[in-house]
């Protein structure tokens, strides 16, 4: 059995389960939820801002700084998203990700989600078979 799929224990079986279901389930909510009012609220103001209404070459000010907003998301679900649930919290993490997207009411919103996991899941498959 892979690595990523296994639940860490953690002193007793429930106690990894509940943190693992936890962590999967407080990180979607942090992504789907706290990321965008920070970066909307926060960092986009800062950044546009640092960049005025100037032009570059032909990329105009509103293209730069949705640029710079699009790093920074990217950045966040790096740390946050579908694939680091899945390393950090296993199986368990990421049916709690699919949770806590039927709890906001954007069930469709897992499926992107789960099929980047699944999408790795079977590379990943795929790289040990050779």
């Amino acid at each position: 059995m892979h690595a990523y799929i296994m639940v860490k224990k953690k002193g007793s079986e429930g106690h990894g389960i509940l943190t693992s279901f936890l962590g999967g389930f407080i990180f979607t909510l942090i992504l789907v939820v706290v990321i965008p009012v920070v970066c909307n609220h926060y960092i986009q103001p800062i950044v546009e801002d640092a960049v005025g209404d100037n032009a570059f070459m032909w990329f105009s000010s509103s293209l730069i700084v949705t640029l710079i907003m699009l790093g920074f998301m990217l950045l966040f679900m790096i740390v946050f998203g579908g694939g680091a649930i899945l390393k950090k919290f296993g199986i368990i993490g990421v049916i709690a990700l699919i949770l806590a997207y039927w709890a906001l009411g954007n069930l469709p919103g897992a499926i992107l989600p789960v099929a980047c996991i699944l999408i790795m899941f079977l590379w990943q498959r795929h790289k040990d078979r050779n």
